[in-house]
């Protein structure tokens, strides 16, 4: 419960900061379109970005140090939020074409598709890692597993052969 409401008000901030910064049009774009389907495309997508990279920390922040997912998610999303950063900070404001072309340097570096994919990816990483909040899945088992569960299949074991 208390990450679903922890999940809500990052979900208010980050569409708060994507109303900020669609009005606030320092950036501009020369592309027209993403040409993917039911994919619109974001006017303002690298500060977008950082914020919600910045916000998927912060809510890792809450699970032990200890979780592996945790771990592994604070890795990957510190990787591409310094590679947005360092774009950012590099970016010419005034220039549409070095907008573009700081996102097309983003998107190259950590090649997981469009710029408005990678949104996407980060609203859902954010929204998972809400839900580990609430599953626990760092906590010992509440049953303990059976004995030999983890052994691996054996094909003369299923066939009948080998040592009885």
């Amino acid at each position: 419960m208390f990450a679903t409401r922890f999940a809500r008000y990052f979900a208010t901030a980050v569409r708060c900061e994507d109303l900020i910064s669609k009005g606030n049009n320092k950036y501009l774009r020369t592309a027209k379109s993403t040409f993917v389907a039911g994919l619109p495309l974001h006017p303002n997508p690298l500060p977008a970005l950082e914020a919600k990279y910045t916000h998927t920390l912060k809510v890792l922040q809450v699970l032990p140090a200890s979780s592996v997912f945790r771990q592994s998610s604070e890795a990957v999303t510190q990787h591409r939020l310094d590679i947005v950063r360092t774009e950012l900070s590099e970016q010419t404001q005034q220039d549409a074409n070095a907008n573009e072309n700081a996102i097309s340097i983003v998107t190259g570096k950590i090649d997981s598709g469009l710029v408005e994919e990678l949104l996407e990816q980060a609203h859902d990483e954010l929204g998972l890692a809400a839900k580990m909040i609430d599953w626990k899945p760092y906590e010992p088992l509440e049953v303990p597993a059976p004995p030999n569960q983890w052994k691996p299949f054996s094909m003369q074991e299923a066939a009948g052969e080998g040592n009885h």
